[in-house]
């Protein structure tokens, strides 16, 4: 608990919630042309129908007024825009969406202490292959929880003719329990990408796991409180017609905050670790005999 109040409090000095809003903005502004971007690449994998039902898992994950205030929108973009991937257009949608991913870099890079040294053009690169990654798993995550299980349950039925076994998946905890836990499977896997390959420096896999959890954790719960809490008050009255837009904002930066208290964590371990390397080396060598 020391550690977790220590790195919250490293956030605010190091202007990590200021940080969180500007991850949040560009998150908001790379959203559409990401969006532009996965109708593209869903033509090579199964059509834009694929990159709808990809949308809409996105935003089921999300609390209801957060969707509720972005999904016309996006769907709006979404029918409107029709690009191919190998075009200028292609190009231009991925190198938009890269906005969100830059900004997250840079958060990471100060929550961590850490100098970037990379050549922009292989951040960018870098950064665009984030983007490419992330629409590829969003639509093999929803084929695996739309398409998945009617294909699964095709080929049994034509196996054995009961379909039993697709009567147990879709009747019993089981397939909700698959289907969600691919999709916490897939969010913590970007996760884990983010601190490992997004930020400068090099980290282990044990080193990240702890905040990488933490923001797990923080996010879920944050995800359950945020519709009961916006039950409680009224953001119209401060934003007008602008206060769906607000509402997202204002949760994508809790969702950032998270991330960079996770980050905080991590490092907050990793000095505790390395303090007491050379704590344990200097007494190992002042109680060394002379030779």
């Amino acid at each position: 608990m020391r550690r977790l109040f220590d790195a919250l409090y490293r956030v605010y000095e190091h202007s990590g919630f200021a940080m969180a809003g500007a991850v949040a903005f560009s998150f908001v502004v790379s959203l559409f042309p990401f969006c532009i971007f996965l109708g593209a690449i869903s033509g090579i994998f199964g059509g834009r129908e694929l990159a709808q039902d990809a949308i809409t898992q996105l935003f089921a994950i999300l609390p209801g007024p957060v969707a509720k205030g972005l999904a016309p929108e996006v769907e709006a973009v979404m029918g409107s825009s029709r690009i191919d991937l190998l075009t200028v257009s292609g190009f231009l949608a991925l190198f938009f969406a890269t906005s969100a991913i830059e900004t997250l870099r840079a958060a990471l890079n100060g929550a961590y202490r850490v100098r970037e040294t990379r050549p922009y053009p292989l951040c960018l690169l870098i950064s665009m292959l984030f983007v490419f990654v992330s629409a590829i798993s969003s639509l093999v995550l929803t084929w695996a929880v739309v398409f998945g299980p009617s294909v699964f349950g095709t080929a049994i039925a034509s196996q054995f003719q009961t379909g039993w076994i697709k009567t147990l998946f879709d009747s019993t905890g089981l397939g909700p329990g698959v289907r969600y836990g691919l999709a916490a499977a897939v969010i913590a896997i970007q996760l884990f990408a983010f601190h490992l390959w997004l930020a400068a420096g090099r980290r282990r896999v044990a080193d990240v796991w702890p905040g990488i959890s933490l923001s797990i954790i923080l996010w879920l719960t944050l995800a359950g409180l945020w519709s009961h809490y916006l039950e409680i008050t009224n953001y119209s009255l401060f934003y007008a017609g602008l206060s769906q837009l607000m509402i997202a904002l204002i949760f994508f930066q809790f969702t950032a905050i998270t991330i960079l208290l996770g980050a905080e964590f991590n490092r907050g371990i990793m000095e505790m670790k390395r303090m007491r390397r050379e704590d344990a080396e200097r007494g190992a060598f002042g109680s060394g005999s002379p030779s």
